[in-house]
């Protein structure tokens, strides 16, 4: 502790190689008692499996999006690399779209019967209108299906094709299709789980609790499926004598679908998100963005520009899909691209890297297999944290002891890693035991927190007999812990007057080679167990990332790194 403080695409491709659904509301595994759920497979083996019921009504009103490549990408990526951040306004002149070419593309879109939404700096454009008129801007056939006699949706077969005219100025197309997705299985626990008070003193945050910081001033922000009633979050802050939770809730069905209903697994996620956060950082204000069926990229991208400065915590696998999948790219790019901007307008995202170990694409009831080893999209992002998952084990006083890589080779079950297929390694992914260019693309995850049920969270969730209290588990819990972690350390920064993390990888990778001067260890590193294929070691390793947070150390490594850096 220091001075009386805490030591604390490729552009212009014409076919867009791959479509998403905009109905994948698919949490990341998160793992606590419920017996409700459905598990569904991905649109492509829907669309292949199902029986095709013939074309949508010419009329029917669709919605869709145009992602717009980043303008002057290499300046950018220069910024991001050394922890820089640009202003909003920076972005429009510099970064974002060319208002002449919006315009030109908004024109396009009128003369094929199609409306297009737009602000100065969106990366992403909203399309409405009468599916006839998509399908022949799109050069697709839209088809109404049905799964198992009970599941009925539409979708495309084929991938979109956008106009000539326009294709130097879209990386992907999102949306055309209003599949439910799966909803992952919640697998039971046996026990209450661990404290907020247990997890702040494993992870070294009393110091800044100590210190008076709470989270006061701070907004974190979440994606989410479904809401729970507010009664179960007054039970997770009476029991736990936390103040009362100050909770915003949006919806926009016409633009990200309905949510789901206020009980069942996606509304047990939201409750742990939420839950998890106010348990570490009570003060701080939460913002849920919810819906159904969603157009992802764009209800991200309206999350940003609505919270500047939030924390973002998301425990959604984006999409619903594996790098594998083949409708998988373009939602990673898609979204990519959004979080680029937010990445460079100084948002701290943090993602979790699902549930399956090194098989994202591992369905509910499989067994891992070698020839599914991929990663999470949404996780896969170079310009979000993705938090994995470990095993954690208290001293006998509560404190830091060890952890292991949260690994369950019987069930399948671990912390999501392992090298993205679309993405490279990006520059400021360099660490002990990875060098730069060593990797064939982006490694994940970057952190770990506490994941594992055995160890899981003391939760209250959702059901139709009122709030029950489950151990809860998942890097859907992993990623709340990081942001949590980060609030407390942004009220720090704020508080003497410095920058905020801001987008985290770059500093957290900087931290890792032990700079000179940098003040303290700010990690755990996890070198035992797997998960599921990747051996944690010495180092940064594709099961435990960089480690777990020493939370006084890493708060003491920003203030110095705000202070020096050029």
């Amino acid at each position: 502790m220091r001075s009386g403080l805490l030591a604390l695409g490729a552009a212009g491709i014409l076919l867009i190689s791959a479509f998403l659904s905009s109905g994948q509301a698919v949490a990341a595994g998160a793992r606590f008692v419920s017996g409700q759920g459905q598990s569904l497979p991905s649109l492509y083996v829907a669309t292949h499996e199902a029986t095709d019921l013939g074309p949508v009504p010419a009329a029917m009103s669709v919605h869709f999006t145009l992602t717009f490549k980043i303008r002057n990408s290499a300046a950018l990526q220069s910024v991001l690399s050394s922890g820089g951040h640009v202003s909003p306004a920076t972005w429009n002149v510099t970064y974002g779209p060319d208002p002449t070419g919006v315009d030109a593309m908004l024109r396009t879109l009128a003369r094929d019967g199609l409306k297009g939404q737009w602000a100065p700096g969106d990366q992403v454009l909203s399309v409405t209108g009468p599916s006839a008129a998509a399908e022949r801007f799109l050069h697709l056939d839209l088809r109404r299906f049905v799964l198992d006699g009970h599941t009925r949706f539409y979708a495309p077969r084929t991938a979109p094709v956008v106009p000539a005219s326009i294709s130097g100025q879209v990386v992907a197309v999102a949306g055309l299709d209003d599949y439910p997705g799966g909803i992952v299985a919640a697998i039971p626990t046996a026990d209450v789980g661990v404290t907020p008070d247990l997890i702040t003193k494993f992870y070294d945050m009393t110091p800044l609790r100590k210190a008076g910081l709470n989270g006061s001033g701070m907004t974190v922000i979440f994606p989410e499926y479904a809401m729970p009633a507010v009664s179960v979050l007054d039970k997770y802050a009476s029991k736990f004598g936390l103040p009362p939770f100050d909770v915003t809730v949006h919806s926009d069905s016409a633009r990200w679908g309905e949510p789901g209903p206020p009980t069942g697994d996606v509304a047990d996620e939201a409750a742990m998100d939420l839950e998890i956060v106010h348990g570490l950082a009570p003060d701080a204000k939460e913002i849920v963005y919810e819906g159904g069926d969603a157009q992802l990229p764009q209800m991200f991208q309206t999350m940003f520009q609505q919270n500047p400065g939030a924390v973002m915590s998301s425990s959604i696998t984006g999409g619903g899909w594996c790098e594998a999948d083949p409708n998988a790219r373009a939602f990673s790019i898609a979204a990519n691209t959004v979080f680029e901007q937010a990445a460079a307008e100084g948002f701290s995202i943090y993602w979790a890297s699902g549930d399956r170990g090194a098989y994202a694409c591992t369905q509910d009831g499989e067994a891992a297999t070698q020839d599914k080893l991929s990663i999470w999209t949404g996780s896969d992002s170079p310009y979000v944290t993705s938090v994995g998952g470990s095993t954690i084990f208290a001293a006998a006083n509560g404190g830091y002891y060890k952890e292991s890589a949260w690994g369950e080779p019987i069930e399948s079950w671990g912390g999501g890693g392992g090298t993205s297929a679309f993405f490279p390694q990006p520059s400021y992914q360099v660490a002990p035991g990875l060098a730069a260019g060593s990797l064939t693309g982006r490694g994940t995850p970057d952190v770990v927190c506490d994941a594992d049920e055995v160890s899981g969270w003391d939760i209250f969730i959702p059901t139709s007999q009122g709030p029950q209290e489950v151990a809860g588990g998942g890097t859907s819990a992993a990623a709340p812990c990081w942001a949590a972690v980060t609030a407390l350390i942004d009220e720090d920064l704020k508080s003497q007057g410095l920058s905020e993390v801001g987008f985290a990888n770059p500093p957290l990778y900087l931290f890792s080679q032990d700079p000179v001067g940098m003040p303290a260890e700010p990690f755990h590193h996890v070198t035992s167990g797997s998960n599921l294929h990747f051996l944690a070691t010495a180092g940064w390793n594709s099961a435990t990332g960089l480690g777990s947070p020493d939370v006084a150390h890493l708060a003491d490594d920003f203030e110095w790194y705000e202070r020096t850096k050029g």
